[in-house]
């Protein structure tokens, strides 16, 4: 018992009780957002709530692992994760192991396995490597050879996702930057990292007309056509339909094949149309407490790489919550991004799970 104490006593219960209240969130959520497409799709409207449950329990173990295992073993091996996961990533090059859905290839379908998504696993491998590679050059930052090396490790890291998923791959990108900020970057390295993330995104975001189409009808909404503009229209008429207080749990409207992906890319506007103004601003909330206390844990580490890796975790979680809710309120054009903990996928949950373990790992020693 006294063992147990001593356990939770160096667990950081705010970061841990806020995640148990975002995956909450995210199985009610998702029970009632997929309820029409898993009736008319599976025969069992309860079909992608029972799939979150078990992606739940898997991440739940995944969270243990990375909570319980040596922060050294996966900071020795985080090159051989990060190798594995790009090779993941290329694998959707080719056609024979790529799922096409909704036109993009970002499923791996491997004999044997589910479809998982390569990208949620470059998300934890880059932080761990990048976070190895900055506490190691702590003191070197300034050399050209450790510039470039990091500058070969965003590019790397980024470029093959962002071919395949752009909003994925910019917040990677970003994530990484930020860390690299925290260690100490330099006005000129800034200012180059940033010259060269534009000359890839323009090419990026013109490499597909539905990228493009959808950056200028959200920039000239009012006379955009409606496919453009007929996502985020319907997101907000969910949000106005919730109100202050909502509609009712499981009374949405909109989920009912009028907002895509309902379940998924935007789940938060559901929330609002059921819980209202009062829910909607509860999920904020939540992850700003989540964003305050991975930031807290990452000021007060004991070394270097602690601080790099809980900075690198809590952006990547953080910036991805903030462009799916921006999205779902219209200030953001549409992307097929996720909302960390609630949106419905197994291995984005079960990665945003581990990523909380990491965090908890970390806080255990601060």
């Amino acid at each position: 018992m006294k063992k147990y104490k001593e356990a939770l006593k160096s667990l950081d219960l705010g970061l841990f009780i806020t995640v148990l209240l975002l995956i909450g969130v995210g199985l009610i959520s998702v029970t009632s957002a997929s309820y029409p497409v898993g009736s008319k799709t599976f025969g069992d409207g309860l079909y992608f709530g029972k799939r979150y449950f078990t992606f739940m329990i898997v991440g739940f173990f995944g969270m243990l692992i990375a909570y319980k295992f040596p922060r050294k073993f996966f900071k020795r091996y985080s090159f051989i994760l990060f190798c594995g996961t790009i090779i993941l990533v290329l694998m959707l090059f080719i056609p024979k192991f790529t799922n096409y859905s909704r036109g993009s290839g970002r499923w791996l379908n491997l004999p044997f396995l589910p479809l998982i998504q390569p990208s949620d696993f470059v998300k934890i491998s880059s932080i761990l490597y990048m976070g190895k590679i900055l506490a190691e050059n702590r003191y070197k930052l300034y050399k050209r050879e450790v510039f470039f090396k990091i500058i070969a490790i965003i590019g790397i890291a980024t470029l093959p996702v962002m071919l395949k998923d752009l909003s994925t791959g910019f917040v990677i990108g970003a994530t990484l930057l930020l860390m690299y900020i925290v260690a100490g970057i330099s006005m000129h390295q800034f200012v180059t990292l940033c010259g060269i993330g534009i000359i890839v995104l323009i090419p990026m975001v013109f490499k597909y007309a539905y990228r493009l189409e959808r950056i200028l009808g959200f920039l000239n909404s009012s006379k955009g056509s409606l496919d453009q503009n007929y996502q985020i229209n319907q997101s907000l008429y969910a949000i106005a339909m919730g109100g202050v207080g909502g509609v009712g749990y499981f009374h949405s409207r909109q989920k009912y094949f009028n907002l895509a992906e309902a379940h998924n890319d935007f789940i938060f506007s559901v929330i609002c149309e059921e819980f209202g103004m009062i829910g909607g601003i509860f999920v904020v909330a939540l992850f700003f407490i989540f964003t305050y206390r991975g930031l807290r844990i990452a000021s007060r580490t004991k070394n270097n790489y602690d601080k790099y890796v809980a900075v690198g975790l809590t952006s990547y979680i953080g910036m991805q919550a903030v462009i799916n809710i921006c999205v779902g309120v219209g200030i953001f054009p549409v992307t097929g991004i996720t909302l960390p903990f609630i949106s419905y996928g197994g291995t984005a949950l079960i990665m945003a799970m581990i990523a909380a373990g990491f965090l908890l790992k970390i806080s255990k020693d601060v």
